[in-house]
This record gives structure tokens, C-alpha cells and sequence, in this order.
């Protein structure tokens, strides 16, 4: 795991947008002493609740706020610890072997990989859901057995959920409500509900979640919870927002690749989940995936780490039920002298979509996964001017897990193979986070940007930008930094000689035609050209002052 996610959180350049955002709210933090109200410039983030930027800012606090790093350390914290609480819950469910593989399958995913190493809500907010789960899962297991069920795992579920509201609002509440009412209606019994405590979940959940909500509406004068729950919350609900719009049954797809290497397990799992679909523990499980992700399959705005909360649900499932289920063996075709020919079709068609060739077919397609990934980031680091070298490595990393996988499914399943498999993953992700990305020079204007300025001593002056508005530069730059128009920068370089306009050259035209207008003349200072990937666009900056 350290060598999974380890590498790249200190020199991984921040990446728009999300993550530059919340870097730049949170050390805004910092800096101003406001921990109430969430800010990136002037702008109000309303987004989402303030848990993860107080992390964030703390952590900013004790180790420096302007290393990158320091704001990725509560995600870091939570990729380890999705991982802990993983193989904690895993191995009351299973044996040794299998709950160390649901741990790796969870930790060693390309979801945890990412998430784990950029600073924002998504790992922190896996990890509280697992805590709540697991407390969820020990009270009604608890209580099923006719057990004493202690107040220590109430108040684990009650303070999970309430930090789970403080970082991203109404997802924990979802996972937790949805669950419940899965497990009441699979088992038919209710009354496990108030060994939950619910009045104490009230008081809790009040206590941790209630200032913080007053002091920010007093702040605003209500602002943020209009904007949080009518212009995010609902236009979510409501239409695919930020043109993240898909079709039902598109985390389908997404889960193939978030969840890789471990979703090659997936599909040979299904047939022992159906099997023991009336266990306790399956129930559970089931109850804590399936009524979430409809939810978000119902959703129109879909991104590939909605389904991130049930995710170590299916990397129980796999580990309990994939490792142990004999390699699929498909059908035989029969054909006979006297077989008419819509006969044989037909008994063609049943062997072809039977259970054995289908699992057959999807292990097939997540091998196949494998390589593709390992060919995107080396096609990307040759594109984006990476290094070759690295690329290649990642390339033959990724491969190799397919390699291994192949040898899994003809070696009857040896776990010695998997455990070789998830190991390659490990140093995929460490090479893709650690050495590609943070290569791709192309890709990381804001560094360069900021290294051009160095260079010519122009940091200390005023700068405006215009036609490049990426949160990663405003971190680089400073808050102090101006977003402008093409017209409103060639007024503010015309008013001091000292001022600095940075301009992408789609914008350059009419702030030159304006400058032209006032007679001002100007000088060159170097150009930067890469790639915006945000927008899918390359660009090209230019750096002004006045002559």
C-alpha cells in the first residue's frame, strides 16, 4: 500500500480542478484565520461542508502551506486507513488469507490509488463510511445472535456519520439510511434499529454537525446552504451537471476500471454471492451496494468515485466468494447428424451466454484492460512530454498484471499468481503517480508559469491573467492573483508600468487590439505552451509588462 499511494504525494504537481481548488481554499484558510467560511479568492465554495478544508488547513498549519503535500495528508491518512478498517471488518467475515486479499483488492484499486494521493474528500470520506459500516455491521451481527451490543459501536457509527456530514454533506446519511432499510427489508426484522441508539445519534450528529451550520449561515447570511443545497445538491438531481451526464448503468463500466486489478475477481464472485445470497453477512453487504448504487445509477451526474462508498463492500464480496470458486468451465457445443439447423443455433446461443463462458468472456475483457491502461500512460507521456522511460516501466507493469492474471485463471486459481498480480499493480501506481505524471511537463503549466516569473524576477508585482483560469495557477501565483477578460487585462497593464498580464493567445488579439487603441507599447517576456487538460485544448501563454 505505501508503495501504492506513497509515491507522487510529495513532487505530483496540483491538478485542476478539484484539487487546486481545495489546496487553495484551505490554505486561504491558513492565511486569513477564517475557519468558517470557505473561500478560493472572493468566491464563495459552497460545495461542500468544511471537514475536509479544516484537515486540510491544519495540516497546511504543521507542515508548510505551500507544499502540495501537506494538503494531501488526510487523503493519504485515508487511503490507509480504508485499508485498515477493510481488513479488520474482512477478517471476522473470512479467513487470513482471504480478508488480506479484500484489504489489497480495496487498496491496491486505481480509485484508491488516485484518491488517496490528491487532496480532496473522496478518500477521507471512504474511510468514514467504512467506520460507520463496520459499527453498523457489528450492531446488527451483534444483535442477531441475541448478544449484548455495546455503546461503543453506536457511538462509532453516530460520530462517522457526523465528521462523514462535515466532509461531504448527505453521502454518508445516504449510505447509512439506504443500508438499513436494505438490511430491515432482506431480514424482515426492525427492532435491531434501536441497538443503534438513536437518540444518541441525534444528540451526536447535532453536537459535531449544528455550529458549524449556524456559524456558517450567520456568516453568509444563508448564502452557503442556498448555494450547497440548490445550485449543487439539486442541479445534480436534477441534470447531468458540468457536462457529467451519462446513461444508466455507466458506474457499471467505470467499476472495470476504478476497481482494476480486483475487478477480474468480479464476475467469478457473482455465482457464490448468489448462492449464500440468504447469509447474514452476504445480506449486509448486499444491502450496503446495491440500494446506493441505484441511487447514483438514477442520478444524471455521474463521476467514476460516486460508487467509491460501497466499494469495499464489493472487495469483501470477491475476496469471500472469487477466490475460493473454481476456474469457470464452459460447456461443451454437441452436435448431432440428425440437428436442424435452428436447433443448433439455439443450443449455440444458451453455450455462449451461459454463466461459465460469460465469466470466461469478462476475465478476458479486464486482462485486455490491463494492457490498454499500461498503453494510455505511456501514449501519454510520449504526447505530453514525459519521460519514455517511465512510461515504458508503467507499460510493462500493467501488463505484467494481466500476465499474472492469465496465469491465475490456467494455474486453478493459485493465489500465489494474484498476490504477483497485486504487487505489479502496487508498482504501476507508483511509477504512473510517482515518476509519469509528475513528468508530464506539458500538462503542469502552473509550475512553469511560476518558474518563468522567477526567472525574471517578476513574482513580487502585480499579475492578471486572461484566458487561462486554472485553480492550479492561482495556488502557484497567490490569492492575490487577477482572473481577468482580454480587455480588462490590457487596462489593468496599462495603469502601472509594474503590472504583468499573462495572456493564453486566443486572448491575445484583443488585448493587443486595446493596448494598440491606448498607445501603450509592450514587451515579451517568454512564452509557455502545453496542454490544458480541463478544457482538452493546447495552449500557449505569453508573459507582458509595459516597455
Amino acid at each position: 500500500m505505501m508503495l501504492a499511494v506513497l509515491p507522487g504525494v510529495t513532487h505530483l504537481p496540483p491538478m485542476d480542478r478539484d484539487e487546486a481548488r481545495y489546496m487553495q481554499a484551505s490554505r486561504q484558510m491558513v492565511e486569513t484565520g477564517d475557519v468558517i467560511t470557505i473561500r478560493f479568492q472572493d468566491e464563495l465554495r459552497a460545495k461542500k461542508p468544511a471537514g475536509i478544508y479544516w484537515m486540510q488547513s491544519a495540516s497546511a498549519w504543521l507542515f508548510g502551506k505551500d507544499a502540495p503535500a501537506s494538503y494531501r495528508l488526510p487523503s493519504v491518512i485515508g487511503g490507509f486507513g480504508i485499508m485498515l478498517i477493510t481488513f479488520m471488518m474482512a477478517r471476522r467475515m473470512m479467513p487470513p488469507m482471504q480478508a488480506t486479499f479484500a484489504a489489497a483488492f480495496m487498496g491496491l484499486s486505481l480509485i484508491t490509488a488516485a484518491e488517496a494521493r490528491l487532496a480532496k474528500t473522496d478518500a477521507m470520506l471512504c474511510l468514514l463510511i467504512m467506520v460507520q459500516q463496520y459499527a453498523l455491521w457489528m450492531i446488527t451481527t451483534l444483535d442477531r445472535q441475541g448478544k449484548y451490543v455495546s455503546g461503543r459501536y453506536a457511538l462509532m457509527l453516530w460520530v462517522s456519520l457526523a465528521l462523514g456530514v462535515l466532509v461531504k454533506g448527505p453521502i454518508a446519511p445516504a449510505v447509512l439510511v439506504l443500508t438499513m432499510l436494505g438490511v430491515i427489508l432482506l431480514e424482515r426484522r426492525w427492532q435491531w434499529v434501536l441497538a443503534t441508539r438513536p437518540l444518541m445519534g441525534l444528540v451526536v450528529v447535532t453536537l459535531l454537525v449544528l455550529p458549524w451550520v449556524l456559524l456558517v449561515t450567520a456568516a453568509t447570511n444563508g448564502a452557503f446552504l442556498d448555494i450547497a443545497i440548490k445550485g449543487d445538491f439539486i442541479n445534480k438531481l436534477q441534470s447531468g451537471q458540468e457536462s457529467h451526464g451519462m446513461p444508466f448503468g455507466a458506474h457499471l463500466i467505470f467499476l472495470l476500471i476504478i476497481f482494476w486489478p480486483g475487478s477480474l475477481i468480479l464476475a467469478r464472485a457473482i455465482p457464490g454471492i448468489w448462492a449464500h445470497r440468504k447469509s447474514p453477512t452476504t445480506r449486509f453487504l448486499l444491502a450496503w451496494i446495491i440500494p446506493f448504487w441505484v441511487m447514483i445509477e438514477l442520478t444524471p451526474t455521474k463521476l467514476p468515485h460516486y460508487s467509491m462508498p460501497v466499494l469495499p463492500a464489493i472487495a469483501l464480496l470477491i475476496a469471500f466468494f472469487g477466490l475460493p470458486a473454481k476456474p469457470p468451465v464452459p460447456p461443451r457445443i454437441r452436435t448431432y447428424s440428425d440437428q436442424s439447423s435452428a436447433a443448433f443455433g439455439w443450443h449455440l446461443i444458451k453455450t455462449l451466454f451461459s454463466p461459465p463462458v460469460l465469466i470466461i468472456i469478462y476475465e478476458y475483457l479486464v486482462l485486455v484492460l490491463g494492457v490498454v491502461l499500461g498503453m494510455v500512460i505511456f501514449i501519454a507521456a510520449s504526447l505530453y512530454g514525459g519521460s519514455l522511460i517511465w512510461g515504458a516501466l508503467a507499460f510493462m507493469l500493467a501488463t505484467g498484471c494481466s500476465v499474472l492474471g492469465w496465469l491465475w485463471r490456467r494455474s486453478a486459481s493459485r493465489p500465489v499468481y494474484l498476490a504477483a498480480m497485486l504487487i505489479s499493480a502496487a508498482g504501476f501506481h507508483a511509477v504512473t503517480f510517482g515518476a509519469v505524471l509528475p513528468g508530464m511537463d506539458d500538462l503542469h503549466l502552473a509550475p512553469r508559469i511560476k518558474a518563468e516569473l522567477a526567472s525574471k524576477n517578476l513574482l513580487d508585482h502585480q499579475i492578471a491573467i486572461a484566458g487561462y483560469h486554472e485553480p492550479s495557477l492561482v495556488f502557484a501565483l497567490g490569492q492575490d492573483v487577477l482572473l481577468f477578460t482580454p480587455d480588462q487585462a490590457a487596462v489593468f497593464l496599462a495603469e502601472a508600468e509594474g503590472n504583468i498580464a499573462i495572456i493564453e493567445d486566443r486572448s491575445a488579439p484583443l488585448f493587443l487590439d486595446i493596448l494598440g487603441d491606448l498607445n501603450i507599447s509592450i514587451i515579451q517576456h517568454g512564452a509557455i505552451e502545453g496542454y490544458n487538460y480541463s478544457r482538452g485544448k493546447p495552449v500557449r501563454l505569453v508573459i507582458y509588462t509595459r516597455q
